[in-house]
C-alpha cells in the first residue's frame, strides 16, 4: 500500500472532478467540529479532509495531518500557506503508532484509509487486531468523536474492472490467485462492518450514513487519467509493459463503451461513500 501511495503522490495530480475534495469536505461537515477544537486527520494525503476541518476549528483550533508517506503530506502545503494557517501541522506517521500523548484531540478523522487491513467485510469478522482504531481512541479526549469515510461503491471503477476482466481473464485470475481474493483497486466497506468495528472499539452514539454523488468528466481521456490515478495505474502500467498493443485495443474498446455514460456535458458516473461516527465513552 505504501508503494501505491508513494507513486501516486509523485505523479501529476488527476484532472477532472475532484471527488476527493468533495467527500473530504463532507466528512468535515458531518463531524460537527466546533470553534477551537483540536483535530487529527489520519491519512491526510493532499489535505481534502484536513483543510475544511481546520477552517471549522478556526484560529483558536488545532489541525494536524499525518500520513505514512510524507510525499502525500507535502501536497497539502500550498493550501496551508494559502490559508495562512498557523495552527496546522503535518507529520509523517503510521496510524498504528501515533506519536501523540493520550487524550489530545477532540476529533480524529479518517478519510478513506481502509479498514480491510484487519476486518473482512464479507465474512463480517476481524482478521487481526485493530491497532489503527485503538490508537485513534487513545489520542481522543473522553467524549471525543472519531469520524470515518469509506467507499461503498465507485460505479466507474467497478465498470472498468468488468471491462478489464473480460479482456484480460488470465491476468485477473493470476492476480486473484496471488491475493487470495477478488481483484479490485479500492476497499469496499459496508454499514454493518463499520458499525461492528466501532462497537468493538467501545464507541457509543454511533451514526452511519451513505451519500451518493455524481461526477462528470469532460471527455474520455480525462476519465481515463482519473481512473488511472484512482488505483488502476498498477494494472494498466503492468499490462502496458506486458502487451502494449493489446492494452491500446482495450483502451479503444473502453472509450467506445463509455459512450453509454456520455451526456452533453461529459461522462457521468456515481460514487457512494459511507460516513461513520462514534463517541468515545466518558
Amino acid at each position: 500500500m505504501k508503494v501505491v501511495y508513494s507513486q501516486l503522490a509523485r505523479a501529476p495530480g488527476p484532472e477532472g472532478p475532484n471527488y476527493w475534495q468533495f467527500f473530504g469536505a463532507r466528512l468535515a461537515d458531518l463531524a460537527e467540529i466546533p470553534e477551537g477544537a483540536a483535530v487529527l486527520d489520519i491519512g491526510t494525503g493532499s489535505g481534502s479532509v484536513l483543510m475544511p476541518a481546520v477552517e471549522k476549528a478556526g484560529i483558536h483550533g488545532l489541525g494536524i495531518g499525518v500520513d505514512i508517506d510524507f510525499d502525500w503530506c507535502k501536497l497539502a502545503l500550498p493550501e496551508i500557506h494559502r490559508l495562512n494557517s498557523r495552527h496546522t501541522m503535518l507529520a509523517q506517521m503510521d496510524a498504528a503508532e501515533l506519536g501523540f500523548k493520550n487524550g489530545l484531540f477532540d476529533h480524529v478523522l479518517c478519510g478513506f484509509v481502509g479498514w480491510d487491513y484487519c476486518f473482512d467485510f464479507f465474512e463480517m469478522e476481524f482478521t487481526g487486531p485493530d491497532t489503527r482504531l485503538a490508537e485513534c481512541t487513545r489520542v481522543l479526549k473522553d467524549g471525543g468523536r472519531v469520524g470515518i469515510s469509506s467507499w461503498q461503491s465507485q460505479e466507474d471503477l467497478d465498470w472498468l474492472g468488468e471491462q478489464f476482466q473480460r479482456c484480460f481473464p488470465a491476468y485477473v485470475a493470476d492476480q486473484e490467485k496471488e491475493m487470495g481474493s477478488v481483484m479490485t483497486v479500492y476497499s469496499k466497506e459496508n454499514t454493518k462492518g463499520l458499525e461492528k468495528i466501532l462497537r468493538e472499539g467501545d464507541y457509543q452514539d454511533i451514526e452511519i450514513s451513505a451519500e451518493t454523488a455524481e461526477f462528470v468528466s469532460m471527455n474520455e481521456e480525462e476519465w481515463w487519467r482519473q481512473a488511472w490515478g484512482a488505483g488502476w495505474w498498477e494494472h494498466i502500467d503492468r499490462m502496458a509493459r506486458m502487451d502494449a498493443d493489446k492494452l491500446k485495443q482495450f483502451k479503444d474498446q473502453v472509450f467506445e463503451n463509455l459512450q453509454q455514460y456520455k451526456q452533453i456535458d461529459g461522462i457521468h458516473f456515481s460514487k457512494t461513500v459511507l460516513f461513520a461516527f462514534g463517541k468515545k465513552k466518558l
